[in-house]
């Protein structure tokens, strides 16, 4: 029988979800599958979408609950009476109104969870305390009523299995494609460079990177390749804190750039505070690039489950020792190719296309 995926993100941008989702789309089999897609406002995939003969609802409302009315009306005129009906949706307060709004319609709930549990229990203000308690008990009253759920790292899906009861699988997001045959240049004798490639938001908590450079004073050059709102107030920082010469903003690249910058980096870092599967970290070791990584609550720990590729840092006071002794050099990580592309093919756009495909079949 021939699957009729309608698959729901509310913002379907050039963004981690929305490259796992994209790639997902490309690679199900067409034959087996009949693929909608519905976002609210503009899809950044559209017209790739469009090329796959994937049809895309852009639904125009500022407010998830706001869209629901319209994304229920148009998600009951696709089902069809001859296909498998699935609904597949992403990120939890999304998942939450899927489940109010459309379980009562003919149709199978997916569930896909991205967040690490543990980002909501970080406030940034009262308003912030109040949403994510809410959250958490309409995740309780909701999730278990669909039909199955799923997250991008074994560790996320503990957290939610051993809080709330539930039965998560875990796929991997699609995140590597082989390993870079661009060659690394030698390390540069006055300087290690340390790069990032993130979004320039407040949970990526570069700012308290910026503020321990200026702490410890070595000889350490950061590269920060991305865009967002928090762009001219890092760079305030670093002019308040003379940085200016020890910090470069690269702005945004497209992927095949930065894969190029990466190959140059001595060292990447990842310091958010919350992340569910960092896919910039499995794209610096596919460039044989260690990794540097915040305890972030998600997909970190799966990636870098040993020591061979990088490090784990919990604190502040763990990163700045870290940092010391990578300038004295006193860490050696092991990139053995085979071994490396063994574990990176955990990663790949096939094993979590396969992956899918056998829950959509089975459910």
């Amino acid at each position: 029988m021939k699957i009729n995926l309608i698959i729901f993100i509310s913002e379907f941008n050039l963004g981690g979800a929305g490259n796992s989702l994209f790639k997902l789309c490309k690679n199900l089999p067409k034959n087996k599958f009949e693929i909608t897609v519905i976002c609210l406002n503009k899809c950044f995939y559209k017209s790739r979408l469009n090329k796959l003969n994937i049809k895309v609802y852009e639904v125009n409302s500022s407010k998830t609950i706001l869209g629901m009315f319209q994304i229920r009306k148009i998600v009951k005129n696709l089902i069809k009476n001859d296909c498998k009906n699935i609904f597949l949706s992403n990120i939890h307060y999304t998942n939450i109104l899927s489940v109010i709004f459309l379980k009562s319609l003919n149709i199978k709930l997916i569930l896909v969870e991205r967040t690490p549990h543990e980002e909501l229990s970080i406030y940034y203000n009262t308003l912030d305390f109040f949403k994510k308690n809410i959250l958490k008990l309409l995740i309780r009253l909701t999730f278990h009523k669909a039909d199955k759920c799923i997250s991008n790292s074994k560790y996320i899906s503990s957290k939610y299995n051993k809080i709330y009861n539930l039965q998560f699988k875990t796929i991997y997001p699609p995140s590597f494609k082989e390993i870079s045959k661009l060659k690394r240049k030698k390390k540069n004798k006055k300087n290690i460079s340390i790069g990032i490639v993130s979004r320039l938001s407040r949970e990526k908590k570069i700012d308290k990177l910026i503020n321990v450079l200026s702490e410890i004073n070595e000889k350490i050059l950061l590269e920060i390749i991305g865009d967002g709102p928090e762009k001219k107030k890092l760079m305030k920082l670093c002019k308040k804190l003379n940085l200016n010469k020890k910090v470069r903003f690269l702005g945004s690249r497209n992927p095949e750039k930065i894969k190029s910058l990466m190959s140059n980096f001595d060292y990447f870092i990842n310091i958010s505070d919350f992340e569910g599967f960092p896919n910039s970290v499995v794209e610096a070791l596919s460039c044989k690039v260690p990794v540097i990584a915040s305890q972030s609550f998600g997909g970190i720990n799966d990636i870098l489950k040993t020591k061979n590729y990088g490090l784990i840092f919990k604190n502040t006071k763990e990163l700045k020792t870290i940092l010391k002794n990578l300038v004295q050099n006193k860490f050696y990580f092991n990139f053995e190719t085979n071994i490396l592309n063994k574990h990176l093919n955990n990663f790949s756009e096939k094993k979590n296309t396969d992956n899918y495909l056998k829950i959509m079949e089975k459910i």
